[in-house]
C-alpha cells in the first residue's frame, strides 16, 4: 500500500532531503531571530526572506496529542490506534507529528521526545517521534 504523500514544493525541498538524510532542519530567520517551521519563503514574523536552515537537536515534548482509533483508509487496520499530536522542539517551534509509545495510555502533555525517521517508501523518509519513558 502506498502511503498518502506530503506535498513538496521549491521551500520544502531542503526539509525533505534533510529527512532523507536522518535530519529534522527548520528555518530561522536573520531579520528577527524566530525559529519558523513549517518551511516558507518568508518569516511569519517580521516577513524577511532571509531565512537560514538549521539542524534541530529533535528533542522536544509532546504539546497536544490525539490517539486515532480510525485508520486513513479502510484497509489501513494495522495503522490503528496511533498517536498524533504536535511537537514542542527546544529549539522552539511546534510540529505535527506521529508519536510512537510502548503503550499509547502512558503518553501525556510534558512528556519528552526524539526524532526519529521512518522510511515509508523508497522516496519517503517521514519524522515521527518516540516517546521516552
Amino acid at each position: 500500500m502506498q502511503p498518502i504523500r506530503p506535498r513538496s514544493s521549491l521551500d520544502t525541498a531542503p526539509y525533505w532531503d534533510g529527512c532523507k538524510r536522518g535530519e529534522l532542519l527548520f528555518q530561522r530567520c536573520r531579520g528577527c531571530g524566530e525559529a519558523v517551521f513549517h518551511p516558507r519563503a518568508l518569516c511569519p514574523y517580521c516577513l524577511s526572506d532571509e531565512l537560514d536552515w538549521t539542524a534541530s537537536s529533535g528533542k522536544g515534548a509532546i504539546y497536544s496529542f490525539t490517539v486515532q482509533h480510525v485508520p486513513l483508509r479502510p484497509t489501513g487496520e494495522a495503522c490503528a490506534p496511533r498517536l498524533l499530536g504536535i511537537a514542542e522542539l527546544d529549539e522552539g517551534f511546534h510540529m505535527f507529528a506521529e508519536f510512537v509509545a510502548e503503550a499509547p495510555a502512558t503518553a501525556a502533555v510534558g512528556a519528552r521526545l526524539e526524532v526519529f525517521f521512518d522510511p515509508v517508501a523508497d522516496d519517503l523518509v517521514l519524522p515521527k517521534f518516540k516517546v521516552l519513558p
